[in-house]
């Protein structure tokens, strides 16, 4: 019952997001030949990652069935019950950023442009935080799954901020040049930022910045520390 109800939920989305896309498209043919090509990577951009969303709660509703028969098996043998465990906190773990993760995505350079002009020396404009905070957004909306800046993890608590000449990122302060890694899809990883008009198009205006797709891409642990004073489980 629970994987019917989940197919149900998943099929009412999708008729959902159908009928949304189809008047989009709709909207685009009564406006004849003004759409521009900006336009059109933005739709099928939006139906890419629609697709990815009805995928992705596919998947994951198949892996907390999975994970309900497991706990059900493994309650009847506490040595299994022990591992069930154990991997739960290990998936914990990696959503928390507390483990070294591997695997395919891109990774981002983000640098100045320098210039000379009858023998004076300077760049166009450095780098900001904002324009971190840009590209960061961007890949966790493609769907990275995990992220680091410069060796920093990043996780739910990063702080991304502008102090004099730095760039702070978990307390500590870095400069140019900023690369960005970021595990998940290659390609819609790309896609997102090569967008026509998006982040990286808008920064290559005045920075320099390469995208660059790795099959092997190593992401450290987070390692400053993780202490909650005053958010605590409710009491029951």
């Amino acid at each position: 019952m629970k994987t019917l109800g989940g197919k149900i939920a998943i099929t009412l989305v999708s008729i959902i997001l159908g009928l949304m896309l189809a008047l989009q498209f709709k909207n685009v043919q009564n406006v004849g030949g003004n759409v521009s090509l900006q336009r059109t990577q933005e739709l099928t951009s939006q139906i890419q990652r629609m697709n990815q969303d009805i995928q992705s709660q596919e998947k994951l509703i198949v892996e907390l069935e999975g994970r309900i028969v497991e706990y059900e098996n493994a309650a009847q043998d506490e040595g299994k019950l022990n591992d069930a465990m154990y991997q739960e906190l290990e998936r914990a773990r990696i959503i928390a950023g507390l483990t070294e993760l591997e695997g395919a995505g891109v990774v981002v350079t983000l640098d100045i442009v320098p210039y000379s002009d009858w023998g004076e020396y300077g760049i166009v404009r450095n780098v900001y935080h904002d324009d971190l905070l840009a590209l960061i957004n961007e890949l966790n909306a493609a769907g990275a799954e995990a992220l680091d800046i410069n060796g920093e993890r990043i996780i739910a608590t990063t702080e991304i901020r502008s102090a004099g000449d730095y760039i702070v990122i978990n307390t500590n302060r870095y400069s140019t040049p900023f690369e960005i890694k970021a595990l998940g899809n290659p390609d819609t990883l790309e896609a997102s930022l090569k967008l026509l008009g998006g982040v990286a198009d808008s920064l290559g205006e005045e920075l320099e910045i390469s995208i660059r797709r790795e099959d092997k891409i190593r992401i450290p642990k987070f390692s400053g520390p993780l202490q909650l004073e005053y958010a605590l489980p409710p009491h029951s």
